[in-house]
Parts: structure tokens; sequence; C-alpha cells
């Protein structure tokens, strides 16, 4: 199986204190339900062209785990059935997540999903 990693740029709102949205982060979203076999990190660059600028980091352990969540087409069924099942304590984490930052993951963030190539 090959892990992906999806590399999704963010950018803050202005005027966002980022101490405030990295806490948010530890807090929030590191209690937020993932999907079996994901996993969120997020980075900040230290030095290069996105010095000071947020990444997510999102590990998957498959490209099985993330076709079956995020086909090409858009959310799959599963996907949906996951989001209807946690949206307690989605929806209010994505409200406050929107206070802090435009982009929605999907939507309209850069991103990249990376394969692991085995040497």
């Amino acid at each position: 199986m090959t892990r992906v990693y999806g590399l999704h740029e963010i950018e803050l709102n202005p005027g966002v204190n980022e101490e405030e949205f990295e806490n948010f982060v530890r807090t929030e979203m590191a209690n937020a339900p993932m999907p079996s076999g994901w996993s969120f990190r997020l980075l900040k660059g230290n030095r290069g062209e996105r010095n000071g600028k947020y990444l997510a980091l999102i590990d998957i352990e498959s490209v099985e785990a993330r076709d079956r969540f995020a086909p090409d087409s858009g959310l799959s069924e599963e996907a949906e059935r996951f989001d209807e099942e946690n949206k307690e304590i989605a929806e209010p984490m994505w409200q406050k997540w929107a206070t802090f930052s435009p982009t929605k993951f999907g939507e309209n963030s850069i991103f990249t999903d990376y394969l692991v190539l085995e040497t």
C-alpha cells in the first residue's frame, strides 16, 4: 500500500493572532475525529519561500484510504456519512476555523497529494 501525504497551503485572515490559531489547532482540531487511517499535522515555515506561513500535512495510510473518502469526483458517500455522524463536532470546529482562515480543504485550498516512493 502506498502512503499519501496531502500538503495544503493555509492562508490566515488579516489580523489573525497566530498564537490563537495555533492553540485552536492544538486543542480543538487535535481532538476532532478523522477517517480511519488519516492524521493531521499543522506545519509552519521556518525558512524559504513560505517562511512564517502554514501548511497542513494530511497523512493517509494509502491511496485506497484517500479515495474511499476523497475520490477525484468530490466527497464519497462514505465521507458524507462520516461528516453527518460527526457534525456536532465538525460544524462548530469549521465555523471557528473560518474565523482564522478562508482555506477550506478540498474546496479552495492550494494542495498537492504526494505518494511515498519506496527506495
